[in-house]
């Protein structure tokens, strides 16, 4: 199977010098994958569920979400198309530890866990590649946490919109936001409602415009400054 992602796990394998090869080559998983697409609001997997199945991303986004007893949805992560592999949290793990539900139109590749482990004995190169996605998660889950973590709500949403800011993006630009006020008030630990209030104030000072579905950065040197803490909204932008 040829892979034209040069962003998926398995699309190479890392050369001496640790940089990735172009894309376009076999891959090298190709007899434990297939190409997958789920519509917006279709479910990758259920956690509990057997981990029958792992998905490395070429287009579109996935929230990661997580139940509580009572049946309440917690969006605890996001995925997008990288070096990620969706549905891994270690080699052991025999059952899904979390939901994954297509926030957008998502094209994956589908790859049968197992069959991946059996073939890490026979493709020395596999084991590297599983390293770096690994190492992707928790660099990805720090990034998560730093904006979860922040004190002020202004800069816990400032950092989710950097966060979802196209790689290729950096400075003022233009993107489609999958994401409602809801969904973010749900990973971020606020209200709705104290979400569209600080968005709304953000759209005052011109620092984004958020019509329904998009975000507009208006002036990213002022939404860093929200992000960091070191510029200041209003009072309101200091309720929890």
């Amino acid at each position: 199977m040829s892979c034209n992602s040069n962003e998926c796990p398995f699309s190479g394998f890392w050369s001496e010098n640790s940089q990735r090869r172009a894309a376009d080559i076999n891959c090298l998983v190709a007899d434990a994958a297939q190409n997958v697409t789920f519509k917006t609001g279709e479910v990758l997997f259920v956690e509990g569920e057997s981990s029958l199945s792992l998905y490395a991303l070429t287009s579109g986004m996935v929230k990661i979400c997580s139940h509580s007893a009572d049946g309440r949805e917690q969006i605890v992560g996001l995925s997008s198309p990288g070096t990620l592999l969706l549905g891994l949290q270690s080699l052991s793990d025999n059952r899904y530890a979390y939901t994954g539900i297509a926030a957008t139109p998502v094209g994956a590749c589908r790859i049968h866990h197992r069959a991946l482990l059996d073939h890490i004995y026979d493709k020395p190169d596999l084991a590297m590649c599983l390293i770096v996605a690994m190492n992707a998660q928790l660099a990805h889950s720090r990034a998560l946490m730093q904006v979860v973590g922040h004190k002020c709500a202004a800069a816990k949403i400032a950092s989710f919109i950097l966060l979802m800011t196209p790689k290729s993006e950096h400075g003022n630009c233009n993107f489609s936001m999958p994401f409602s006020r809801m969904d973010m008030a749900s990973f971020l630990g606020l209200s709705e409602e104290t979400v569209c209030r600080l968005m709304a104030n953000m759209k005052r000072s011109g620092a984004v415009y958020a019509p329904r579905g998009r975000i507009e950065i208006r002036d990213w040197d002022q939404l860093l400054a929200i992000a960091e803490g070191s510029a200041r909204l209003n009072k309101v932008a200091h309720t929890r």
